[in-house]
């Protein structure tokens, strides 16, 4: 495809984006206002997703231990659960660690714990790290299955871990049905407006059909003019959010009770983001350019 050819098409595609500069606009706030509440749920989704994976880890798994077992035995039992699918770490604490730390986090005077020393009445751990939270109850119900092997008991939050599971679930869900639903809207309208300038232009169509032109010579600026609405579509939100995320979360963290929540970093986020709103907005034109020009464009 030669560079003159390429420069006509993109100049047709706005000189016909000026023409029709009013269903233009209201295509191109369509895509926008789609695109603006799918890129909400995606950051929503993102911060779910990280909540969920963060009070994951701290929920964690924890296998007490027989108080008769060996070292051998330990290390045995430690090999056989790093052997478990989606196990990433296996930690060991001892009795005498297990209590040093509840006196931390408890906060507690020396005193109080006085004497526990020699008759310490905690037991030794192993505290296993696993990919995801939702691996939980299954990895839960294979470490107990070795209670022959100096397994004492098994700790683990099922119900916590189930509603952290369902809120994950039920936001990626929410965000896939807004994408289809909206991804349909947008295309309609984009549909509607390239068959605007399509009627408008059906004299000079014909005439460039007698003249030879191909098929794709003309359908080639109804579709980049799809495209162009659909980037300018996907950018305008994209600017919007990209602003207004940090001024969202610190309004958030301002709040005393909610300063223990963390969040993941905005470029962590736009870095996906950005791409994927810009691709969208381009499928979305590109969609409903080709939908119309190939119903009403009688070539």
């Amino acid at each position: 495809m030669r560079i003159r050819t390429i420069k006509y098409y993109i100049r047709e595609a706005f000189k016909s984006i000026v023409m029709n500069r009013l269903m233009s606009v209201a295509s191109i706030f369509t895509v926008a206002s789609c695109i603006f509440i799918v890129s909400v749920f995606f950051i929503l989704g993102s911060h779910v997703s990280f909540l969920v994976q963060q009070m994951g880890d701290t929920l964690g798994l924890v296998v007490f231990l027989e108080e008769d077992i060996t070292q051998l035995q330990r290390q045995r039992l430690e090999m056989r659960i790093r052997e478990i699918p989606n196990v990433t770490g296996v930690t060991y604490v001892s009795n005498v660690d297990a209590l040093i730390e509840l006196q931390e986090n408890m906060d507690l005077n020396p005193s109080v714990l006085a004497g526990l020393e020699e008759n310490n009445p905690l037991r030794s751990s192993l505290v296993i790290e696993i990919t995801d939270v939702t691996h939980q109850e299954r990895v839960a119900s294979t470490i107990a299955a070795f209670e022959d092997q100096g397994v004492g008991g098994v700790r683990q939050d099922v119900e916590l871990a189930r509603i952290l599971t369902t809120v994950s679930n039920v936001v990626q869900i929410v965000s896939l049905v807004l994408v289809f639903i909206l991804g349909i809207v947008a295309i309609v309208i984009i549909t509607n407006t390239i068959n605007i300038t399509v009627n408008a232009r059906r004299t000079e169509i014909n005439i460039m059909k007698y003249v030879g032109a191909t098929d794709w010579f003309i359908r080639w600026p109804f579709i980049i003019e799809g495209v162009l609405i659909g980037l300018i579509g996907g950018a305008i939100p994209t600017l919007i959010t990209f602003f207004g995320h940090d001024h969202v979360i610190g309004t958030i963290t301002a709040i005393p009770e909610l300063q223990f929540l963390a969040f993941v970093p905005r470029y962590e986020i736009f870095t996906q983001l950005i791409p994927f709103a810009l691709v969208l907005g381009a499928a979305i034109g590109t969609i409903g350019s080709g939908v119309s020009v190939r119903k009403h464009l009688k070539v």
